[in-house]
C-alpha cells in the first residue's frame, strides 16, 4: 500500500491512464489504495496458498502459521527494500541523464513528471518480480526447514 501511495503522489497518470480508470476515483490516497488492494491481493493470495501447501503437503513434519510469519514478513520486507532501492536508482539516473519519456508514449503526463512515469513504472516492475522471486524462495526454504525436522510420532 505504501508504495502505492508512492506512486499515486509521484505520477498518479500511471493509475489514471495507463491503468483501467476505476470511476470516481481521483483522490491520490484513495487512488493508492484502491490500486495497492487490486494490484497486489492475488499476489499476496498465492504467496499465501503456495506458503501453507509447502507448509503442510506430503509426510514431512508441517510447519506452524506463526513459524511462516517470519519468513513471509522477511520476503515482504526485501520486496520493499528492493523496490525502493530501484526507484531510488532510476530516479537518480533520470535526473542525471535528463530523461526524458517520448510524449508519444506519455502523452497524457505533464513534461515535468514524465521521469516520475519512468521510476513508477522500473520499480512497480521491480517489486512484482522481486515479489514472485521472494515467493518462490520463502517456498523452498519452508520446504528444506521442513527436511531438516524430525518427524512427528504420534502417541501408542
Amino acid at each position: 500500500m505504501l508504495q502505492y501511495q508512492v506512486s499515486a503522489r509521484l505520477c498518479p497518470e500511471y493509475f489514471t491512464h495507463f491503468h483501467n480508470p476505476i470511476p470516481g476515483v481521483t483522490d491520490p490516497t484513495l487512488m493508492g489504495i484502491a490500486w495497492g488492494f487490486l494490484g497486489a491481493w492475488w499476489g499476496g493470495a498465492l504467496f499465501g496458498y503456495s506458503a501453507g501447501i509447502a507448509a503442510t503437503a506430503g509426510k514431512k513434519p508441517p510447519i506452524t502459521v506463526r513459524q511462516l510469519v517470519g519468513p513471509m514478513v522477511l520476503t515482504m520486507a526485501g520486496v520493499a527494500v528492493v523496490t525502493a532501492l530501484v526507484g531510488g536508482v532510476v530516479a537518480f539516473y533520470a535526473e542525471q541523464l535528463r530523461v526524458q519519456v517520448h510524449p508519444v508514449a506519455a502523452w497524457p503526463v505533464p513534461e515535468e513528471r514524465s521521469r516520475w512515469l519512468l521510476v513508477v513504472c522500473c520499480y512497480h516492475l521491480t517489486a512484482y518480480a522481486a515479489a514472485v522471486v521472494g515467493s518462490v524462495a520463502c517456498c523452498v526454504w519452508v520446504g528444506f526447514r521442513r527436511s531438516s525436522l524430525s518427524p512427528v510420532v504420534p502417541p501408542t
